[in-house]
Parts: structure tokens; C-alpha cells; sequence
């Protein structure tokens, strides 16, 4: 599934929000978006559509994509991205909030694992290396919370919820740490 950044999950949001008969304008899009976000759109656009979430449908206009859908409700499950407009910013968050816990507590995938902590602890300290060890390559480690508990989702099959409360297991014990940085927090295992 593709990860969104925070602009373009909402730039996906507002599309589908603003949607007249499965299609939108760029400019009804933009002008929803936050100011400092406006002259991004394009680029924000470009993005969405290279990765196959909205395509073109006439001059002007654009449609969110069946995978377009797919990203928007996989990736609202996971933000952390508090609303701050007067457009309604209770009704928004509290939409995410119940799409997180439905996400949560009733995986639409059936075959779900379920694996036990030891099991948790050795498959994520691998995971968690190997990603460490490909960035150090790139020459800058910052291993993302996001990023690290999505790739361990798809890889093992285990629900947010079971990854949410092992993780948190793990940070408990002090086998890893967790700072703020930016848009995500960063891990380190603590070694």
C-alpha cells in the first residue's frame, strides 16, 4: 500500500470530500488546503497521480482511484495529523479517531497472525536492523515510527493493534527509544 506524506493524504481527503458526480477540480482542492501548502499542489498533484491514486478525467478535473481509496483509508488509520481549521476540525478528528480504532479492532484482512511477544521482539529488532543498516549505507539513519511499524504490518501479517501493544511492550522494557522528529517519532534500539 502506498505511503502517503501528511500533504498528500490530505490532499487525497479533500479530492474524495469534495468530489462532485466522482470527480473534482484542482482548484476546489487547493483552495481547501492550508496556506503554506498551496504552493505545493502541483507537485502534491504530480505525486498522487505518478503513483497511480487520481488520474485525469478532463481538462481541469480528476478522480480518486479505486487504489487512490484504498491509500486514503490505510493511511488515515495510521496518521497523527490533528486538524486546526474552523472547517469542522471536531467532526474531522473524530472521524480519524473512529477510522484508527476500526482499523484497530477489526482487521479486514482475515488472515491475520497472531505471534507472541518473543516472537515480536526478534522479528522487529531484524526488521530494525536491516533497515538501519540500508540508510547507514545512504549515509543518515532516522528509522521512522510509521514507516518501520507499516513495513512490519504487511511483512508479518499481525493486526495495528497487536503491533501498537507489543511496541509499546518493547519501549516499556527500554529495548527501544523513542523521540520526536518531525512528522514521526524516530526509533533506536537500545543497545
Amino acid at each position: 500500500m502506498a505511503e502517503l506524506t501528511t500533504e498528500q493524504l490530505i490532499y487525497l481527503l479533500y479530492a474524495s470530500a469534495y468530489s462532485e458526480a466522482d470527480t473534482v477540480t484542482k482548484g476546489t482542492v487547493k483552495s481547501y488546503l492550508l496556506s503554506e501548502w498551496k504552493g505545493k499542489a502541483e507537485k502534491i498533484y504530480d505525486a498522487l497521480q505518478t503513483q497511480g491514486l487520481i488520474k485525469q478525467t478532463s481538462k481541469g478535473r480528476f478522480s480518486v482511484t479505486k487504489q487512490g481509496v484504498e491509500a486514503l483509508v490505510s493511511n488515515l488509520a495510521v496518521t497523527d495529523y490533528k486538524f486546526d481549521s474552523v472547517k469542522g476540525p471536531k467532526v474531522l478528528n473524530i472521524l480519524l479517531d473512529c477510522l484508527r480504532k476500526a482499523a484497530e479492532t477489526h482487521p479486514q484482512d482475515k488472515s491475520l497472525k497472531e505471534i507472541t511477544f518473543d516472537e515480536f521482539q526478534e522479528q522487529f529488532k531484524e526488521l530494525y536492523f536491516k533497515e538501519r543498516k540500508q540508510q547507514s549505507l545512504k549515509g543518515v539513519v532516522a528509522i521512522r515510527r510509521r514507516e518501520i511499524s507499516q513495513a512490519f504490518i504487511e511483512q508479518h501479517s499481525i493486526s495495528q493493534q497487536e503491533f501498537e501493544k507489543y511496541f509499546e511492550m518493547l519501549r516499556s522494557k527500554g529495548e527501544i527509544s523513542v523521540t520526536e522528529g518531525g512528522e514521526d517519532e524516530l526509533i533506536e534500539w537500545v543497545e
